[in-house]
């Protein structure tokens, strides 16, 4: 089983890419918000992949992190939920968000993703909801900014740990406002630690 592709994008669409690991092409299915974390076409990646066999096709999909990788695994083990389906709610709720929609039982915000509805959000959250980790919890009690559950993404992306990343951003002094901003002072204080 492949569990990650090292090599040159070769080809970038919004759902599909094209790796040239040894000058072997790899088409790997990706959702939206790997698609907005890629390189330019010609620099080197490493993606962490999924490898699905059905009885007519083997296919490859594609993650911005481990962390999205996992939930996407998870959203496979869920009744009538398949590949295509999971990287559509992936594409369309950041991997943060849809974890805490989860555990709140957003049924709102899960339902938004293409292709569920109030049924397929209920059936996620009830076979999912104890198996998200407690520590996303902690992602509540960030400020209530919602570019906030984005810079933990990003941060997450950058390899940083998840409780060191929760607990400075809520030392972030509630004045700065803003994704950029809230995302370098959370940067300044990840470098003290």
């Amino acid at each position: 089983m492949i569990a990650k592709l090292k090599g040159v994008l070769a080809e970038k669409h919004p759902n599909l890419i094209l790796i040239n690991v040894n000058n072997i092409f790899f088409e790997v299915n990706i959702s939206l918000n790997c698609y907005s974390a890629l390189p330019t076409v010609g620099n080197e990646i490493e993606l962490p992949v999924i490898t699905i066999f059905r009885e007519d096709s083997v296919s490859l999909y594609g993650f911005s992190s481990n962390e999205e990788k996992k939930l996407f695994t998870m959203l496979n083990t869920v009744s009538k939920i398949g590949p295509k389906l999971s990287l559509s709610i992936l594409s369309t709720i950041p991997v943060e968000k849809l974890k805490i929609a989860i555990k709140t039982k957003d049924i709102n915000l899960i339902s938004s993703a293409p292709g569920v509805g109030k049924r397929t959000a209920e059936r996620i959250i009830l076979e999912l909801r104890d198996k998200i980790e407690d520590d996303i919890l902690n992602c509540l009690e960030l400020d209530k900014d919602s570019s906030d559950s984005d810079i933990l993404s990003a941060l997450l992306n950058l390899g940083y740990k998840r409780n060191d990343c929760i607990n400075a951003m809520k030392k972030i002094d509630p004045s700065v406002k803003g994704f950029e901003e809230r995302f370098r002072e959370a940067l300044k204080l990840l470098s003290n630690i």
